[in-house]
């Protein structure tokens, strides 16, 4: 499910549209590492019976809260890891800087979702997923790659941890409720056709027959993904705090102290 969550971050961006710019290989990659980061760094939530005393509250919702100084500690944990990339185009460091902020809003909520419906992830199935994960990479490579990135083990195995309590929320939501006929099969097939030709032989039937599945499944699930999220939204009464959002934007501008709207 990581295309959809990349694909439908919360859009928040009629106050402020993301600039439909190119940037360098380097840029890409710090927007990249900046979006993978988002809710690591020690940028944990705060319930509403403990709030920060020095912090503005810059994302909200009806039990949790996500200040400033949090987000300026994700986003400096992005930069940190390609420090070569402290002279990027401005305007790329503005975008990123918003695609961070709809991350972190859409994992709040569908924290708050998890929260809500009782999903939980075990350490047995955290532990299990890293194996796993490790297992593709030559031994030591993987803690090396992390070194070489300055991102701290532990940093990633929250960041894991998030991404696969999201995983479970929605498969039970969004994945499990969809319903695939052998009508929609076939009309997906007539409709792709050149999309499954092979040039030396055709996958067999049934190894054909669960691809289209997957793929429906996944386009189905896609799109119902933003009026969820915006049912969401509206059900935990989310709120961006915007006026403090723009004045974090201007230059030496400091996370904490900011008033909130």
């Amino acid at each position: 499910m990581r295309s959809i969550f990349r694909k439908f971050a919360i859009s928040y961006t009629q106050h402020k549209k993301l600039a439909k710019r190119g940037g360098s290989s380097s840029a890409n990659r710090l927007c990249r590492l900046v979006c993978g980061l988002a809710m690591v760094a020690g940028t944990g939530c705060s319930g509403p019976d403990h709030p920060s005393q020095q912090d503005a509250v810059l994302i909200r919702t009806d039990q949790q809260t996500v200040t400033q100084a949090q987000f300026e500690r994700a986003f400096e944990a992005a930069r940190i890891a390609y420090s070569d990339d402290r002279s990027v185009d401005p305007q790329v460091i503005e975008n990123a800087r918003l695609r961070l902020l709809n991350q972190m809003t859409e994992e709040v909520i569908i924290d708050r979702r998890a929260h809500e419906l009782g999903i939980v992830l075990d350490g047995t199935e955290l532990e299990a997923a890293i194996q796993a994960i490790k297992k593709d990479y030559p031994e030591d490579e993987f803690e090396q790659m992390l070194l070489e990135s300055a991102i701290p083990y532990s940093l990633w195995k929250d960041r894991l941890r998030v991404r696969l309590l999201m995983e479970k929320v929605v498969d039970q939501e969004l994945v499990q409720p969809v319903n695939i006929t052998a009508q929609d099969i076939e009309a997906y097939y007539k409709a792709h056709e050149e999309d499954f030709a092979v040039k030396d032989e055709s996958p067999p039937d049934t190894d054909l027959k669960h691809h289209i599945v997957e793929r429906l499944r996944l386009e189905k699930v896609e799109a119902a993904y933003p009026q969820w999220m915006d049912g969401l939204r509206a059900r935990y009464g989310v709120e961006i705090n915007w006026k403090l959002w723009e004045q974090s934007q201007r230059p030496g501008a400091g996370s904490a102290g900011q008033g909130e709207e």
